[in-house]
């Protein structure tokens, strides 16, 4: 079995309550990071760090680009949250600590292949940048999109992102993680698959999303955490923007 975690975001508390859930599973064999592990929440340094400790595998979410080559294309608020913590990484100390975080940022993989299944954090096209949205699906949306996204993966393809767990099927259709209940059978077909997001879902949903790969079959466990603690880190820095803090009670 392979859990599977996205878009932490820096929020520590649900981090740490989504390992100890994979832990108290006893089934897990390893944990694979899909990227944005830092961004929006006060605490990215810790959450990095434990990650890496944590996780077989990291990639490169656009989060963490931002922080390494420039927060281009971000809107304001996200652009000021990628200075702070960019700050927050160059305070580190001792030295060789500050350098190591900072390697590891700089040499995360884009991409990572595990005989016909595809790890990215934004799409098979673009792993860093790419979002595929339910929109995508609609009449009047990008006609081509899908299609080549979709040729863009041998069979499977789990990405983070967008922070809205569910299944994208071959035949353009997304069934949500909340229909899915008994999990999603994936050994018949050719589907993207979006794990949810750690740290700030987006799905109505307040609690920590992560998914678990039987080899068979996807599950997507929902994990409560201490919403308050993080939103009030958030509010305590004076620099990060306090809606990054609501949005974590509404789930959106």
């Amino acid at each position: 079995m392979i859990a599977l975690i996205s878009d932490i975001h820096a929020n520590l508390p649900a981090l740490e309550a989504v390992l100890a859930d994979i832990q108290a599973l006893g089934q897990v064999d390893r944990v694979l990071c899909l990227g944005d592990v830092v961004g929006y929440g006060a605490q990215p340094v810790e959450c990095l760090e434990r990650v890496a400790e944590t996780c077989k595998l990291i990639l490169m979410g656009n989060h963490e680009h931002a922080l390494v080559h420039g927060a281009f294309g971000f809107h304001a608020a996200a652009k000021r949250a990628a200075d702070w913590t960019r700050e927050q990484f160059q305070q580190v100390n001792p030295g060789a600590r500050r350098r190591a975080l900072w390697e590891l940022l700089e040499n995360l993989p884009h991409r990572h292949e595990m005989d016909d299944i595809l790890l990215v954090h934004g799409s098979p096209r673009d792993p860093v940048m790419e979002y595929v949205l339910e929109s995508d699906l609609w009449e009047g949306s990008d006609p081509g999109k899908m299609d080549a996204i979709f040729a863009s993966f041998p069979r499977l393809c789990f990405v983070g992102h967008t922070h809205r767990p569910g299944v994208f099927t071959e035949d353009r259709c997304f069934i949500p993680a909340a229909e899915l209940p008994e999990g999603f059978v994936v050994s018949d077909g050719r589907y993207l698959i979006n794990i949810g997001s750690v740290g700030q879902p987006r799905d109505r949903d307040q609690r920590a999303s992560y998914l678990v790969f039987s080899g068979e079959a996807v599950y997507w466990r929902r994990v409560a955490y201490d919403i308050d603690a993080a939103a009030a880190r958030i509010i305590a820095t004076n620099s990060l923007d306090p809606r990054f803090a609501e949005r974590l009670r509404r789930g959106e």
